[in-house]
């Protein structure tokens, strides 16, 4: 009579072990487990409904609060992947002309977030020194181009195998987003041949924008740079600072000479109102 409920109490005690352990790791698997509102349903493009981007914003800045004292950046990073995904599912009805080995795309600027840049970095740190030696030659070609001049420039991301991503599940969220409905178009462009705009469907822009100014919230509610950086120089620089993670969430700005992105997603209005909606009653003297 009183092992069984010992047994009991062992398996409550290893759930509730369990779902604070997946709650850590994979917040967006969590929440969607438990039914927790807006998470991780992902961004309608179509709908003008704010209350799923001010939830993921809130969220990411939960998750960010939480990795300054973990040293840990995974989380926000993995809930931000999988909200992403689940966006993309609901686009798949869009014709598009991206398809495996299409890589015309990974010849140029990419603009990536400080954390997209660090959780990256572990992965290539894990694979060795023939891909951190791939990513400080990648950035030895482009570190002399800034936002302007790069797409004068083609080179292949370092990450390229084959001509297909060797980080795919763990691509940054513009990588995620980008999408063209005529190939031989990108072809063209990427490639510094013609100077022809890429036909990409407007919800993937829309969904691309939104994403941006959730991210930005997110950090900036947390108290961390929202800034983007070209993601060969972000790269290089988080393999090459000792600890980079842990500096970076506790304020130092590892990343301060690596070109930027000019645009600052917070000099958009639907930024500012977004934060608003997110994070009522916060101090005003936000720059904006």
């Amino acid at each position: 009579m009183i092992r069984e409920p010992q047994t009991h109490m062992g398996k409550a005690s290893r759930r509730k072990s369990e779902n604070r352990e997946l709650k850590r790791t994979n917040p967006a698997q969590f929440a969607q487990s438990h039914g927790k509102a807006g998470l991780p349903g992902g961004i309608d493009p179509a709908s003008s409904d704010p209350a799923v981007p001010v939830a993921l914003a809130r969220e990411l800045a939960a998750l960010f609060d939480a990795a300054k004292r973990t040293g840990n950046i995974d989380p926000p990073v993995r809930l931000l992947h999988t909200a992403i995904n689940t966006t993309l599912r609901g686009l798949s009805d869009i014709a598009i002309a991206c398809k495996k080995g299409c890589s015309h795309c990974c010849h140029t600027w990419v603009s990536v977030s400080a954390p997209e840049a660090l959780y990256v970095a572990k992965i290539v740190q894990s694979r060795g020194d023939v891909a951190i030696e791939k990513v400080r030659s990648a950035h030895a070609s482009t570190k002399e181009y800034d936002f302007e001049t790069r797409a004068e420039h083609p080179h292949p991301c370092p990450l390229l195998d084959d001509y297909v991503c060797s980080i795919y599940d763990s691509r940054p969220k513009v990588c995620r987003l980008a999408a063209s409905a005529d190939a031989e178009i990108c072809a063209r462009t990427y490639h510094n041949i013609t100077n022809e705009n890429v036909p990409t469907p407007m919800m993937h822009l829309v969904g691309r924008s939104a994403y941006a100014m959730v991210m930005a919230a997110g950090l900036r509610h947390a108290g961390l740079s929202h800034a983007a950086y070209e993601f060969n120089g972000a790269l290089a620089r988080a393999l090459e600072t000792d600890q980079a993670e842990q500096r970076w969430l506790a304020g130092k700005d590892i990343f301060a000479d690596v070109h930027r992105d000019p645009e600052d997603v917070f000099s958009n209005p639907q930024t500012q109102l977004l934060y608003r909606y997110a994070f009522p009653g916060t101090p005003k003297d936000l720059g904006f």
